[in-house]
């Protein structure tokens, strides 16, 4: 995955993003919170996002739909 400016932010409906074409699972790494499972969004202007709390991924490892 290239390196972009990835960020973690909280999901206003999250089970909205289970049935998104956009979505996938990921392991996302942060400074304070460690390493989690969460949903990596592929669409860059959801309104499902609440910003005011985002946070910044150190390394985010995306899933292959395939496996």
């Amino acid at each position: 995955m290239s390196r972009r400016n990835m960020k973690v932010v909280k999901l206003l409906e999250p089970e909205m993003c289970l049935q998104c074409r956009f979505a996938q699972i990921a392991d996302v790494e942060t400074a304070t919170a460690g390493k989690q499972r969460m949903i990596y969004c592929r669409r860059l202007d959801c309104d499902n996002w609440d910003m005011s709390s985002a946070e910044q991924a150190t390394d985010v490892q995306v899933q292959d739909e395939a496996a």
